[in-house]
């Protein structure tokens, strides 16, 4: 019986964010559902309906310790997520043109399960959803699913927004920021580098190692009665080295939650909800704090041990879907374990990268700009620019143009997602699948280089984004 506890952990831990070879999921799918506000509808001051439980109820107040992420209690409210009807549409043509690019890269691929896509510019909405979110279920524009990495854009909007607000600054050491922490004692020193600078964390050149390499330490994640987030810094096996080499890793995240929950005197949920979510009318969820909504899609992916070929992986498991997320809301803490839909996602990007978003001081703003005038680094397979948790890349278009995006993709446990925002076009194109979709897209040369097997392709998520970013400039 222990060895089959075992086993059930160490798949888990297999599966947690950007540690799975999930690929896919079934390769049925079904009836495509679609949304588009009403043209005359084009207000933008409530883009969480009424119906909507506000963001403010999600984290309640009584959990006032910023060092301790507890569990969601029994009487905790469940967000309930839906498709606003605030904005105005796209054109006929371009909303045809979106939806045919996403039809044809989703189409291609032999194994998947479901896909939602959102496009936002100024006050316009696309949305777009098809496949399956559950053995149950279809996908819908509102149904929630997990983001993945594209979380870490919400920690170094936070931390620079403290950073704008005089808590802290870039260069100050973890020593600096943290050395008052309860928990900050209990660092191993040799381990944590207490002269690293938030900035270097921020960028993913701490030196520091990750602690998801300590796979018999992070099965326990699912089964501790009691965690905390320094419990993840903690698991960290190996001595840290020099500062300067980029290393994408989890440990830098958990410090900087740790530092933003510190400084800011408050726990990551209600931060989130006090400084983005609620000034942005965005719906989003961080476990394991906030209770994961039961209509959340599924993971789909590689269904070994448990069955052959590809499926749903909680229907095949001998454990359920909150069991999954006790431990992978603490894994994901808080690199990758927030939960929303493509609409606020995409919102959110927009508010974000954006000349007209508010989501960040103007100060903040500059900064994460500045970020990205670096050097390009080996990121996802292909040379590309990673500054303060933001990718930029460019898609080249049929007609020669280029177009260069920022945001941050995200993929693991079952999941993928997109975010993928233009300054030129000042659009930003968000997806969300409940399946790796690794699989190369039909888009040929539309965009540059991932090298896999010394074979040059562009996965499925990239194709579709450059095909909608294509038919936008059409």
């Amino acid at each position: 019986m222990r060895r089959i506890e075992i086993l059930v952990a160490v798949l888990l831990v297999a599966s947690a964010c950007g540690g799975s070879s999930d690929t896919a999921g079934p390769t049925t799918t079904a009836v495509p559902s679609t949304s588009g506000a009403p043209a005359t509808t084009p207000a933008r001051a409530t883009t969480v309906p009424a119906t909507t439980v506000a963001p403010t109820t999600v984290a309640p107040t009584t959990t006032a310790a910023p060092t301790t992420t507890a569990a969601p209690t029994a009487t905790q409210p469940v967000l309930t997520f839906e498709s606003s009807l605030e904005f105005e549409s796209f054109s006929a043509n371009i909303q045809s043109a979106f939806k045919a690019a996403v039809d044809k890269e989703f189409a291609a691929v032999q194994e998947k399960a479901g896909i939602s896509v959102a496009v936002f510019t100024d006050g316009v909405l696309w949305t777009y959803a098809l496949g399956e979110a559950s053995s149950t279920a279809n996908m819908t524009t509102s149904t929630p699913i997990p983001i993945g990495s594209t979380s870490k854009t919400f920690v170094s909007a936070l931390v620079l927004t403290q950073i704008a607000e005089g808590l802290y600054e870039l260069t100050d050491s973890l020593e600096q920021v943290l050395s008052g922490h309860p928990d900050y004692e209990s660092f191993d020193k040799t381990r944590i580098n207490p002269d690293v600078t938030v900035e270097q964390m921020l960028a993913m050149r701490s030196g520091l190692a990750d602690f998801n390499d300590n796979r018999e330490g992070t099965q326990g994640l699912f089964s501790n009665t009691t965690w905390e987030p320094a419990d993840n810094v903690n698991l960290v096996q190996v001595p840290f080295i020099d500062a300067g080499a980029f290393d994408y890793n989890d440990t830098n995240l958990v410090l900087l939650g740790l530092v933003a929950e510190f400084q800011g005197g408050q726990n990551l949920n209600d931060l989130y909800t006090q400084v983005f979510f609620d000034p942005l009318d965005i719906a989003a969820i961080l476990p394991p704090h906030d209770s994961v909504p039961s209509d959340t899609a599924l993971p789909y992916g590689d269904l070994v041990p448990y069955a052959e070929g590809f499926g749903n992986i909680i229907d095949a498991a001998p454990y359920d879907f909150d069991h999954y997320w006790l431990g992978q809301g603490r894994l994901r803490w808080p690199c990758c374990g927030l939960i929303s839909t493509p609409e606020n996602l995409a919102r959110w990007g927009y508010e974000l990268y954006s000349s007209n978003g508010s989501a960040i001081p103007e100060s903040a703003s500059a900064s994460l700009l500045d970020a990205l005038l670096t050097d390009p680094v080996f990121y996802q397979g292909l040379m590309q620019i990673y500054g303060y948790f933001t990718t930029q890349r460019t898609y080249a278009l049929p007609n020669s143009a280029t177009v260069t995006t920022v945001g941050h993709p995200g993929a693991g446990g079952g999941y993928s997602t997109l975010l993928r925002y233009s300054p030129e076009l000042d659009l930003t194109v968000v997806l969300l699948a409940n399946s790796l979709l690794q699989d190369p897209g039909t888009c040929g040369s539309l965009e540059g280089q991932r090298f896999v097997s010394n074979v040059i392709f562009l996965d499925v998520r990239n194709c579709i984004a450059a095909r909608i970013f294509a038919a936008y400039t059409e």
